[in-house]
């Protein structure tokens, strides 16, 4: 039996959902075909009666850029931004990465990640992490220098 939480997001997320869907000028018989469903899945979806699969999202993702976070929390835009740009190669804040870059498809497989907000939660997490990591092993190795410098010149 669902909770009462569960049915206001079930609702927001339907409503979203039917909104999302309205921007595509798209029926409900349209997308339940596209996902091989029936069209009463649809329509249970945008009443907030059932939670659409990850199945479901994940198409509607790959197909037309649905983004997630605004699915669940309304938050941001409803569609993802395009990653790359008019010459297809990734747009990042510091410049481009060339395709001919061995690191090309790692960095578009990551971007491509980050637009997961849970996922580049953890993404950012790491690289704190790695931040403090780095920061702590840097300062053992000056004091390793200085103290093989002071024996030297001791």
């Amino acid at each position: 039996m669902q909770n009462k939480k569960d049915t206001i997001l079930n609702k927001e997320v339907g409503r979203r959902f039917r909104t999302f869907r309205e921007s595509l000028r798209k029926t409900q018989l349209v997308l339940a075909n596209e996902l091989h469903v029936y069209q009463s899945t649809i329509t249970n979806i945008e009443k907030g009666k059932t939670f659409p699969k990850i199945s479901y999202l994940t198409h509607f993702y790959e197909t037309y850029r649905l983004n997630m976070n605004w699915l669940m929390t309304g938050k941001g835009e409803m569609l993802v931004p395009e990653l790359l740009d008019k010459h297809g190669n990734p747009i990042f804040a510091g410049g481009h990465i060339k395709p001919d870059d061995p690191m090309y498809q790692k960095y578009v497989e990551l971007l491509t990640l980050m637009q997961i907000p849970v996922i580049e939660q953890i993404i950012l997490a790491k690289l704190m992490e790695m931040k403090v990591l780095l920061k702590d092993e840097i300062k053992e190795f000056q004091t390793k220098l200085e103290t093989d410098e002071n024996e030297e010149t001791g």
